[in-house]
């Protein structure tokens, strides 16, 4: 497949997209489900539980007659006190991630960062794990932004000054692919994530891309016109 144009800004997804954060979340959940006398997961179904927030995590997480609003709600302040004290451990940098947001940044392009990890732990996360890179707008879960909603699509597009056409929404999950469907801007799916490319496929995303020096290539081409490795 072509890429068709070249994009002035790049909003990327956090966990399992720039950040293999699969095993944190595994062990905190796991330490809950634990301690609550509920059954514990495999770490391939929490990687099938992530993607919609860690509300939905938890919900998914635990057994169906024990979902109601009050035992959701105390495991997700336990778990965010846990993620809080260890949002260094159990995770890691995709291979090639840091390269590619090095190359991007010296290209001048404007970098976004959007995800569904509460707020300030993004930026926690953002700051510990790529220092060097200088992320031009970060948004958080909060009660005003959430994806699917394309709010926070459209926050970032007006704070870098790059209109809608000009930017694309890089992620791993369903939630990516319709939040840059909501706000009407173009979307990059990753396989390397969250969830396998068969399911991608069906998303319809505009590219699907399956390792970061491939995405590398994609934006720091001056061909708009080269073929590219891109489903």
């Amino acid at each position: 497949m072509l890429i068709k144009k070249k994009y002035e800004g790049i909003i990327f997804d956090l966990d399992g997209t720039l950040l293999n954060t699969l095993g944190i979340y595994t062990h905190i959940m796991n330490e809950l489900m634990k301690k609550n006398n509920f059954p514990t997961h495999t770490i391939n179904s929490y990687r099938e539980f992530i993607g919609n927030g860690t509300k939905n995590l938890i919900t998914q997480s635990i057994p169906v007659k024990h979902r109601n609003e009050k035992v959701i709600e105390n495991l997700l302040s336990e778990f965010c006190l846990m993620y809080e004290n260890m949002y260094t451990q159990y995770s890691e940098i995709y291979t090639g991630i840091l390269d590619l947001l090095e190359e991007l940044q010296s290209a001048k392009i404007q970098l976004g960062l959007l995800s569904n990890k509460f707020h300030d732990l993004t930026h926690k996360c953002a700051k510990h794990f790529f220092s060097n890179i200088k992320f031009n707008h970060i948004i958080g879960q909060s009660d005003m932004h959430k994806k699917p909603d394309p709010k926070g699509v459209l926050d970032i597009s007006h704070s870098l000054k790059v209109p809608l056409d000009r930017l694309i929404l890089v992620g791993d999950t369903e939630v990516d692919i319709i939040t840059a469907k909501n706000a009407g801007i173009d979307s990059i799916a990753v396989t390397w994530g969250f969830r396998n490319e068969e399911d991608l496929i069906t998303l319809s995303p505009n590219y699907i891309i399956n390792t970061p020096s491939d995405l590398k290539t994609a934006f720091l081409t001056n061909n708009a016109n080269q073929e590219l490795n891109l489903k």
